[in-house]
């Protein structure tokens, strides 16, 4: 790749990470007083060199979004501002994931998720702060959650994320290396809310597939459901060097989310619940795999 694409990529990402973290800060995945991941983990996992990242926090903090401090980080301080009533535009017409997912938790005793995802990066953030609700600001807890979640088989190579060299295999190891991360921190949350009180288990099953759309299934009855975006990219490694790499991509956080209900007055709404819902299930009964792949 040509040092004006690389500019030109990495500019792009800029924009991007730029957008995701004001739409994280929106949708209150990171909530007013709370503190950012640390600038190496959130620059790897969003896949830009740290300068870029710094630049951003910059930009958000001039906003009066965050308050970056000097050797602690990075804490929200404000929401976007809403658009005035009876101004809509597409973004702010998207049915938010997080208001969803704290719905389910308050309208159910027994809550379900059923998850079709390429990483498990967004639901998780949601429900660490659903988790933080319950232990540290002790909500009343549902009785029970039952969490079942599709993602890709780690040992197939997958049209995105990937290199667009096809012997270099280092952003499907960086996709493979997030994937487990956020599995393992969600087998962690369900761990704590388990000792919480609540009966909450967590199965993932893994298929030969790769997600060209995410699906959410929430309480069996309301559906969120977005198509993944390819693009031509740069990803900068987390290595000494920040090394970037020209790579087919996907920001699951841009994703546009539909909504769907199981019991809609539309008849085409509910047979596409129906018909999603019957694929989740077939795909985790035929498809699924418990197998984790290579270690």
């Amino acid at each position: 790749m040509t040092s004006s694409a690389n500019r030109e990529g990495a500019g792009r990402r800029f924009q991007q990470v730029e957008e995701l973290l004001r739409r994280r800060i929106a949708e209150r995945a990171y909530p007013v007083g709370s503190a950012l991941p640390p600038q190496r983990e959130l620059a790897a996992d969003l896949g830009v060199s740290r300068d870029t990242l710094q630049r951003v926090l910059k930009r958000l903090a001039e906003e009066g979004l965050l308050d970056v401090r000097q050797g602690s980080g990075s804490w929200v301080r404000a929401v976007p501002d809403v658009p005035p009533e009876g101004v809509v535009d597409d973004v702010a017409a998207q049915p938010a994931l997080g208001a969803w997912i704290e719905r389910a938790f308050r309208e159910a005793g027994e809550v379900s998720l059923d998850v079709f995802t390429l990483t498990s990066e967004t639901l998780y953030g949601h429900l660490k702060r659903e988790a933080e609700r319950i232990i540290v600001e002790k909500k009343t807890p549902p009785r029970s959650l039952s969490i079942r979640m599709l993602v890709p088989s780690e040992d197939q190579p997958l049209p995105y994320p990937r290199a667009k060299d096809p012997g270099d295999s280092r952003i499907h190891q960086r996709w493979r290396a997030m994937a487990r991360k956020y599995a393992r921190e969600t087998d962690k949350l369900v761990k704590q809310l388990a000792k919480a009180g609540v009966d909450a288990r967590l199965e993932v099953r893994r298929v030969l597939l790769t997600p060209a759309f995410k699906l959410y299934v929430l309480n069996k009855q309301h559906m969120l459901y977005g198509m993944y975006l390819p693009e031509e990219t740069v990803i900068t490694l987390d290595d000494e060097a920040e090394t970037q790499v020209e790579a087919v991509d996907v920001l699951g956080g841009f994703s546009r989310l539909h909504y769907f209900h199981s019991r809609s007055a539309d008849a085409r709404e509910v047979a596409f619940f129906e018909e999603k819902s019957d694929w989740f299930q077939s795909a985790w009964d035929v498809l699924g795999s418990t197998s984790q792949g290579e270690k």
